[in-house]
């Protein structure tokens, strides 16, 4: 036998190489889940607030139209920046961060501009 392949195989056991980043990913995951679930919940509450200001002023025939274009416009938010070579680039978990962040202030713009502007 090679002496060479003696050593590498029965040789003083190396520590096995570290991997990194799983830490910020793990971080990276959870600030994406907190960040999408408030956003959700804003805009969830702000639809109820929106069905029940429509409800009170008479009866309705569903859900307004003039909230269409707006949610939307939400949604185009996070499938626009997931299009970006920039984005794309990133690891999944900060993609997440990055389109629930994005997602998180345009929805917190939607609720400071409906209760201004009620």
């Amino acid at each position: 036998m090679n002496p060479d392949t003696y050593a590498a195989l029965y040789g003083p056991g190396r520590p096995a190489a570290r991997r990194r980043g799983t830490e910020v990913a793990v971080v990276a995951g959870v600030l994406a889940g907190v960040l999408w679930a408030m956003a959700l919940l804003v805009l969830a509450c702000l639809g109820f607030l929106t069905l029940w200001a429509e409800a009170d002023v008479g009866p309705t025939d569903g859900i307004p139209l003039r909230w269409v274009p707006i949610v939307l416009a939400i949604a185009a938010v996070p499938i626009g920046l997931l299009c970006t070579p920039a984005v794309r680039r990133l690891t999944i978990a900060v993609r997440a961060l990055v389109t629930g962040l994005a997602t998180f202030l345009t929805v917190i713009g939607l609720a400071v501009w409906t209760f201004v502007h009620s």
